[in-house]
């Protein structure tokens, strides 16, 4: 049975220590390199250090086992072999989704009683709300936003997760807020969420985050009317010729007036930001050619910003492809939809793990103020990337372990021996994430540091401190790329390039393909810049630069033919975004056919 009694003083403990992990949405930090998002990293470490410490106080206690809670361990282990089969290099994704399973393990501790996890549904709609009056600051000019191009980002450096992070809330809120059954002022903290977040959704303009809160409310509107009892049968004459009304009429015209309207939404969301749109399409078209590479297991977790590149350099090579495809094309760093990526990294094992996973949470026998929150994310994950953003992971396994209890029981004891295994488990992995990512702080504040030195091309005098936080930050794109241009700007060509292929190993930007070309033109190695110049023209077709650079190749190599034959073809190029670097590609591609 599920637990009822009152709140232990053990479970106070672990759900302040879970409302301070939850609260790791709100941790930033401006003397770190992207403080806001890498502060976030270390505050959930901390916590969850001693969240798992605190876990065997509860697990000592009976403990029930529920369908979602084996399968969710089974998908955790499966990401750990097929990481581990396909040589993923550590990083700091794959150790902040070691500590998933631990955070998974305290909240199920304490998920058991219906009281904790009323206190659990506080924390997540107090966090929204006040995610929402801050984004309602930054939208009236009170606060700065974290991203200059945005105006609301939150405590995001996104508004696009952050409006995730809103519209998860809004169905919990909606929920409790129309509950009779609850205390009056958790009803008020409802409504209060509920508006604050709803004034700020539309201002952040994010249609995965519009269309998730409607499937979200939905899906609390129809548990709630009850339409179960609606066709059910009726004693009397009178009801039962009201029973076949509502079955022929109301019920029909109500799937009507839901599909108009859903179908009204898409296609709104859809007209409104077009291009991106049609991008995101794209995105999942070339995908779905990755998942054909690599079907059953995936091509490795944690890999598909590093084989995307690959895969859209194929579909790019047929020549059916449409300029109009050409032209949005762009070098992604998620596939914006958590279910292709899963297929990709994880195949068909991995997607169908996770899928039963969500369908054990989700095929309950009673409904719960939750359900509709995770309805809402697994509705916004369809359009988007939380599981790239730690907030919203954390949010996820939250959500997945309330629901848990209401999924079909295993059984009613947990055995001795696999509750020393869970606590076992649950000590080795948060050791070993704990050792990874906290040390790394002060190699993050330095690189903040030296930034400023970079940003003004003061390359000779940061290559070596660069050199002293590679193997700290071996892990980060951003860092890889910066130090190989600075071995590249100090003439040190063939060590910039071994940097360039540690990035590979984690994407395919086309942008670090010209810049090892431009490292083997200055080593006197033509071809293999050649190489380099024309996989970058590859994987994004639709840019000028690396024919640019092969157009100056070939000047330089005395292949006059090859030379003008580019120039014509940057001449009649189509410009996706003008700019001035354009204007100056195709001024000196027409000097060259003119002087020639």
């Amino acid at each position: 049975m599920v637990e009822k009694a009152h709140i232990s003083k053990f479970s106070y403990v672990i759900l302040i220590v879970l409302s301070a992990m939850f609260s790791t949405v709100f941790v930033t930090d401006g003397s770190l390199w992207q403080g806001v998002v890498v502060a976030k990293y270390f505050w959930f470490t901390v916590i969850i250090c001693i969240a798992t410490l605190l876990i065997p106080l509860k697990l000592s206690k009976k403990n029930e086992i529920y369908l979602t809670d084996i399968l969710f361990g089974a998908f955790t282990i499966y990401i750990c072999i097929n990481y581990l089969s396909s040589n993923g290099h550590p990083n700091m994704h794959w150790w902040l989704t070691l500590l998933m399973f631990p955070l998974y393990v305290a909240v199920r501790s304490v998920s058991g009683n219906e009281k904790n996890r009323r206190c659990l549904y506080i924390v997540v709609l107090v966090a929204v709300q006040v995610e929402a009056i801050w984004g309602l600051l930054q939208l009236y000019g009170f606060t700065q936003s974290h991203h200059y191009l945005y105006k609301i980002t939150g405590t995001l450096f996104n508004p696009g997760p952050y409006s995730g992070f809103l519209a998860v809330g809004v169905p919990l809120a909606l929920a409790i807020w129309l509950d009779k059954v609850i205390p009056r002022w958790d009803r008020w903290l409802g409504l209060t969420t509920l508006l604050a977040a709803l004034l700020v959704l539309p201002a952040s303009m994010s249609r995965a985050a519009w269309i998730a809160t409607f499937a979200g409310c939905l899906f609390v509107f129809l548990r709630k009317s009850n339409i179960s009892n609606v066709i059910s049968p009726f004693p009397s004459i009178k009801n039962q010729i009201l029973n076949l009304i509502q079955r022929k009429i109301t019920i029909p015209l109500l799937v009507i007036a839901v599909g108009v309207l859903t179908v009204a939404l898409l296609v709104g969301v859809y007209l409104i930001k077009k291009d991106s749109a049609d991008g995101r399409l794209l995105v999942w078209r070339v995908s779905m050619e990755a998942v054909k590479e690599h079907p059953i297991f995936g091509a490795g977790y944690g890999r598909f910003t590093a084989i995307f590149g690959d895969a859209q350099a194929t579909y790019f090579l047929d020549s059916k492809r449409t300029e109009t495809q050409i032209m949005i094309a762009d070098s992604p760093e998620y596939a914006f939809n958590e279910y292709v990526q899963i297929a990709v990294e994880l195949g068909v094992v991995g997607l169908t793990l996770f899928l039963l996973t969500i369908a054990s949470a989700l095929v309950v026998r009673h409904f719960s103020p939750i359900h509709a929150s995770l309805v809402t994310f697994l509705v916004f994950a369809a359009f988007s990337y939380p599981f790239s953003v730690l907030p919203l992971s954390i949010m996820f396994v939250f959500l997945l372990a309330l629901s848990a209890p209401a999924s079909r029981k295993i059984s009613i004891k947990l055995p001795v021996w696999l509750k020393m295994a869970s606590i076992a488990i649950c000590w080795g992995i948060t050791t070993y994430g704990a050792y990874q990512i906290l040390p790394k702080r002060d190699a993050y504040q330095k690189w903040a540091s030296l930034q400023m030195l970079y940003n003004v091309n003061s390359y000779d005098n940061i290559v070596q401190e660069y050199a002293g936080l590679f193997p700290s930050l071996r892990h980060e794109k951003p860092f890889l790329f910066e130090y190989a241009q600075c071995l590249s700007k100090t003439e040190q060509h063939s060590e910039s390039n071994r940097v360039f292929e540690e990035y590979l190993i984690f994407g395919s930007d086309p942008m670090v393909f010209n810049c090892m070309g431009n490292n083997f033109f200055g080593m006197g190695m033509y071809q293999q810049a050649e190489n380099m110049y024309l996989r970058a023209s590859q994987i994004v077709p639709n840019r000028h630069y690396p024919l640019f650079l092969l157009m100056k190749l070939y000047q330089k190599t005395g292949q006059t033919e090859k030379a003008k034959a580019m120039a014509d073809i940057l001449l009649k190029k189509p410009v996706k975004v003008p700019s001035s670097v354009i204007r100056e590609i195709q001024e000196e591609a027409r000097k060259l056919i003119i002087n020639d």
